[in-house]
C-alpha cells in the first residue's frame, strides 16, 4: 500500500506516522494552488500587460513608420507594444514552468490555431502584416495565461475577466458620448451615421458589440444583486446599452444580444423566475398598444435597414465576400495564407469566423479553432453542473461567461470574432482562461479530498495493524 502511494503522489509515507499522510498530502495540495514568490508578482505585471493589448486596439502594423506629429507618436507607441509584451509573458511563463492547463483547453486550441496562421505567413502576400498579427494574437493568450499559475488562479483570472468588463463598458460609454448626435437624434436609425461621428474608427456593427458585452454583464449581475441602488445602476446601464445596440441596427448583434439573453433565462433559475414574468407582461403591454400586423411589419421595416430584397438576401454583400473567400481557401487549403488572409488577398473582410480561420491557417489550424469553441462550451456545462460547489460570486461570474459566449457565437457567423486579434478576441480568451482556471481548481480539490480519503483509509489501517494481539483477539 505504501510503494502504491509513494508511485502514485511521489510523496514518502512512513508506516510508524500515520499523521505524516495526512500531512504530506496537504503538503501536496499546497504545491497545486500555490507558487513562490516569483509568482505572486505575476498578476500585476499581468494586468499591466493586458491593459497594453487593449491599448494597442485601433492600431497596426501600418502605423510603424517615422512619426511626424504627436498622434504618429502615440499611434507608433500603441503599434510596438505587442513586441516588448510578448518577451516578458513569455519570460514569466518560462520562469513559472510547466503549465497544469489541458492541451485540449480551449486557449490551448487557439494558441495551436495562431502558431500554425504564423507559419502560414510565409505564403502571405504580406508576409510582414501577417506576422505582425500573429504576434498580437498569440501574444494576447500568452498574457492571459500569466493570471493562471499562483496562489489562487480563480482569483486572479476573475480579476482578468473583472477588468475586461470595466474596459469593454468604459470604450462603449466613449463611443455613446462620440456618437450621442446619431444615438439620440430624431433619425429613424443610426446605422451608418455613428461611423462618421466616430471617424470611421468603428462600424455600426463593432459600436453595438461594445454596447451589447457590458448590457449583458450588467443585466446578470442585476438580477443576481440584492442591493436596490446596485440593482437600478445595472438595469440603467442594460437599458443604456441595449438601447444603443437597438440604434446602431446591428443585425449580428440585435441576433447575438436575443440569443445571449434567452440563453441566460434558460441557464439562470433566478433569471427565469424574475425576467419570464417581466418579458411576458411587457409583450402583452406591445400587442395592446399595437397590432401584431402592424408590430410584425416595423420589425421586417427594422431588419431590412431600407434595403433591397437583393441586398437582404445577400447579407449586405457578404456571400460576394464568402465566394471570394472560399476561392482563395481553395488555393492553400492545407496551411493557409496567414493572419489577414482576406485582407491581403480578397481586400475585403471576409465576414466569418470559420472561414477566416481556414484562410489564415488551412485545415490544420482551423479544426484546432473549430474545437476551441467546442471545448469552451463543453467547460461551461461541466462547470454549471457543478456550480453548487463554486463560490457565489464565481456563479454569477460563470454565467456572465456563458451569455457572452452565447452572443459572440452568434456573431461569429455574420463577423470575425476570435479568428484574429480584436476586443473580440481580448474578450473571449479571458473568458476560455478563467473557465479553464474553475476547472483546473474543481479538479485539484477533487484529488485532495479524495487523498485525504485514502490517507484516512491508510491511517486506520496502520492503527488496526498496531493493536495487540491480545486485544485484537479479545474482540
Amino acid at each position: 500500500m505504501t510503494s502504491i502511494l509513494n508511485g502514485l503522489f511521489g510523496l514518502s509515507f512512513k508506516p510508524s506516522s500515520p499523521f505524516r499522510s495526512f500531512i504530506a498530502v496537504t503538503h501536496f495540495y499546497r504545491m497545486q494552488t500555490h507558487s513562490s514568490k516569483w509568482h505572486k508578482r505575476a498578476p500585476v505585471l499581468a494586468l499591466v500587460l493586458w491593459v497594453c493589448l487593449w491599448v494597442n486596439l485601433n492600431s497596426g502594423f501600418w502605423n510603424i513608420h517615422l512619426p511626424y506629429t504627436n498622434a504618429d507618436w502615440q499611434l507608433l507607441i500603441r503599434a510596438v507594444l505587442p513586441f516588448a509584451v510578448l518577451p516578458i509573458a513569455v519570460f514569466v511563463l518560462f520562469r513559472r514552468g510547466k503549465s497544469r492547463l489541458s492541451w485540449s483547453g480551449p486557449s490551448n486550441l487557439l494558441m495551436m490555431y495562431g502558431i500554425f496562421a504564423t507559419l502560414a505567413a510565409t505564403f502571405s502576400p504580406e508576409p510582414l502584416w501577417s506576422l505582425y498579427w500573429s504576434l498580437v494574437f498569440l501574444t494576447t493568450i500568452c498574457v492571459a495565461w500569466m493570471f493562471i499559475n499562483r496562489r489562487d488562479p480563480v482569483e486572479s483570472t476573475r480579476r482578468m475577466l473583472q477588468i475586461t468588463w470595466v474596459a469593454t463598458f468604459v470604450v462603449a460609454a466613449i463611443l455613446a458620448y462620440q456618437t450621442r448626435g446619431s444615438v439620440f437624434s430624431n433619425a429613424t436609425s443610426a446605422y451608418g451615421l455613428a461611423e462618421v461621428e466616430v471617424s470611421g474608427l468603428s462600424r455600426s456593427s463593432g459600436i453595438a458589440r461594445w454596447a451589447a458585452v457590458p448590457g449583458l454583464v450588467c443585466l446578470v449581475r442585476a438580477y443576481h444583486s440584492r442591493r436596490p441602488l446596485l440593482i437600478a445602476l445595472f438595469l440603467g446601464i442594460s437599458a443604456a446599452a441595449f438601447f444603443i445596440v437597438y440604434r446602431m441596427q446591428s443585425r449580428g448583434a440585435v441576433f447575438g444580444s436575443a440569443a445571449a439573453l434567452l440563453f441566460a433565462l434558460i441557464v439562470s433559475s433566478r433569471m427565469r423566475r424574475y425576467a419570464l414574468p417581466f418579458a411576458f407582461v411587457a409583450i402583452l403591454i406591445i400587442f395592446f398598444v399595437d397590432s401584431p400586423a402592424t408590430i410584425s411589419s416595423r420589425a421586417s421595416d427594422y431588419l431590412k435597414r431600407g434595403q433591397s430584397e437583393e441586398e437582404l438576401v445577400s447579407m449586405t454583400g457578404r456571400t460576394r465576400a464568402y465566394q471570394n473567400g472560399m476561392a482563395a481557401f481553395e488555393e492553400t487549403p492545407i496551411f493557409g495564407r496567414g493572419q489577414w488572409a482576406d485582407r491581403l488577398i480578397i481586400h475585403e473582410h471576409v465576414h466569418n469566423s470559420y472561414l477566416q480561420a481556414l484562410m489564415n491557417a488551412g485545415v490544420v489550424g482551423g479544426i484546432p479553432y473549430l474545437m476551441s469553441w467546442v471545448t469552451g462550451w463543453i467547460l461551461f456545462f461541466r462547470l454549471q453542473e457543478k456550480s453548487v460547489r463554486l463560490a457565489p460570486k464565481d456563479r454569477i461570474c460563470l454565467l456572465e461567461c456563458g451569455t457572452v459566449m452565447m452572443f459572440f457565437m452568434v456573431r461569429s457567423i455574420p463577423e470575425t470574432t476570435t479568428a484574429s486579434f480584436a476586443v473580440d478576441l481580448l474578450v473571449m480568451v479571458a473568458v476560455y482562461v478563467y473557465l479553464e482556471s474553475l476547472t483546473l481548481h474543481i479538479r485539484v480539490r477533487q484529488q485532495y479530498w479524495c487523498s485525504v480519503q485514502v490517507f484516512d483509509t491508510f491511517s486506520s489501517y496502520q492503527a488496526q495493524l498496531a493493536r495487540p494481539a491480545g486485544i485484537k483477539a479479545y474482540r
